[in-house]
């Protein structure tokens, strides 16, 4: 089954995070400077994979992700984006920030997402940068289970409710909150957490990494804990990179492994063109020089 990742616009946020990518190799001031992608783009993507089926006839397009790069909810045609997964039966899985701008605050929104997406990954890297985080995820979290409620309540009723997972950049500054961060999301009814420890490009600043870098031990003792009888019975699910035995961030730049966790991956740039390596580096490496 393939997961497609389309880059909206992977140069729009409203935060800024120093561990971002962009962050991370901006030079001069500029990103990638490829601005949002048509929605024209978009679909064609979309329907290209859309039509794939496999020897059985079944569709081998899982699942849609709008912009990990970037804030998607600020697309311009994030809305179009909705109504066309929508009309195709194809889930959307939403990564955020966390901010809901505009519109996406309001509770008709984010009940709107809920009936739309597969899954809404709130980025916990964008807590320390934004001061409402936790309380737009249980902002989210009550609705969500407010209409779990109402779907329980009637009978045949089988309307799709996004799950509702943090996804966490583990760094030196937040490693000992880890489990304090489980605690609470157990308490608010969070689905699941993605434990990734940061990756450096080559490009980042030296300073960064001695502000950031997690100490390798710390990592494994987490790891460990978090596959202990006691969080692998609970109620999250705890996935991601940490768990890896070979992890995306050190193969090969430019190849592929065989055990890449990445194979059936997607991703399509706001040009259109597609890239098929997970690897941070070859996609996001190269610093952009300003321009003359």
């Amino acid at each position: 089954m393939k997961r497609l990742t389309l880059l909206t616009n992977p140069d729009l946020c409203n935060l800024h995070c120093p561990l971002c990518f962009l962050n991370q190799r901006r030079c001069g001031g500029h990103a990638f400077g490829l601005g949002e992608m048509k929605f024209e783009t978009a679909r064609a993507a979309i329907e290209k994979y859309a039509a794939e089926r496999d020897a059985s006839g079944n569709r081998v397009l899982r699942e849609v992700i709008p912009s990990t790069m970037g804030e998607p909810l600020l697309y311009s045609h994030f809305d179009e984006l909705l109504d066309l997964c929508r009309e195709l039966k194809i889930p959307l899985n939403l990564t955020t920030n966390g901010t809901f701008p505009g519109k996406w605050g309001s509770e008709a929104a984010m009940e709107t997402l809920l009936r739309s997406c597969s899954d809404i990954k709130v980025s916990y890297l964008a807590s320390e940068q934004f001061g409402g985080w936790k309380s737009n995820v249980e902002k989210l979290l009550n609705l969500r289970n407010a209409m779990r409620v109402e779907n329980a309540s009637q009978v045949g009723m089988a309307a799709n409710i996004a799950t509702v997972s943090l996804q966490v950049t583990l760094h030196r500054k937040n490693l000992q909150n880890a489990l304090e961060l489980v605690s609470w999301a157990s308490a608010v009814g969070v689905d699941r957490i993605k434990w990734n420890p940061v990756v450096f490009l080559k490009s980042a600043l030296h300073v960064l990494r001695e502000m950031y870098e997690p100490d390798g031990f710390l990592l494994e003792k987490l790891r460990k804990t978090l596959r202990t009888e006691k969080f692998c019975s609970s109620k999250i699910k705890h996935e991601g990179s940490l768990f890896f035995e070979k992890r995306a961030a050190l193969c090969a730049v430019g190849g592929k492994c065989e055990s890449c966790p990445f194979a059936d991956e997607v991703w399509v740039w706001p040009d259109g063109h597609e890239d098929h390596c997970p690897n941070p580096e070859r996609r996001y490496g190269a610093v952009l020089l300003p321009k003359s």
